[in-house]
């Protein structure tokens, strides 16, 4: 009889331990949408990897080598009007290519399926309705592999006219070093298709 209890007791507290360990393990994944958004993300990416972009969905973002031999980490949403309103996630297709005045570019690039913009590897736009280069994350090397800070998403170049203004338009505000200003994440609230 008293076996019997103590099973039971056991069996209760053991269950209660693996609950609490869930929880534990949920809430570490889950991102703090505080004032300052994002963590330090920890990859397994080190110098070495030559691969396709690999995505990181919960911390929205890619990581992977650029046509510059450096591992970058692009914000999963395109700029502008269709990954910044309407949450379209990019997605890297490794078969695209562009041709451009400046040859063809890929075998590779990131896709905006919605906007239809197209991104080399290293994160500069080739084609589509995207207003600057894909917004990207600090990454610093690490023992292991890399840490991506997704505390703060850093702007992508802008695109630089030649065009002049015609003299009833503004001038165009000068656009800043890439790396000086921050962007804005996509709303928490925005429908993603």
């Amino acid at each position: 009889m008293i076996s019997t209890r103590f099973g039971v007791v056991v069996s209760l507290l053991l269950a209660v331990a693996a609950l609490a360990s869930a929880i534990v393990a949920f809430m570490s994944t889950v991102r703090d949408d505080g004032p300052t958004r994002g963590r330090l993300v920890q990859s397994q990416i080190t110098n070495e990897y030559d691969g396709a972009p690999v995505i990181f969905t919960i911390d929205d973002f890619f990581i992977g080598r650029g046509t510059d031999s450096v591992l970058h980490a692009f914000y999963v949403y395109p700029p502008g009007y269709y990954g910044h309103a309407r949450g379209c996630r990019l997605v890297w297709d490794p078969a695209a290519t562009v041709a451009t005045p400046a040859g063809p570019q890929g075998p590779g690039l990131f896709v905006d399926p919605c906007g239809g913009a197209r991104f080399t590897r290293g994160g500069k736009l080739v084609s589509g309705p995207a207003d600057h280069d894909l917004d990207y994350f600090a990454t610093s090397a690490a023992v292991d592999g890399t840490v991506v800070d997704t505390r703060r998403l850093l702007c992508g170049a802008g695109i630089v006219s030649s065009a002049t203004p015609a003299e009833d338009e503004p001038t165009p505000t000068p656009t800043p070093e890439p790396g000086t200003k921050t962007c804005d994440r996509v709303s928490p609230d925005t429908k993603r298709p």
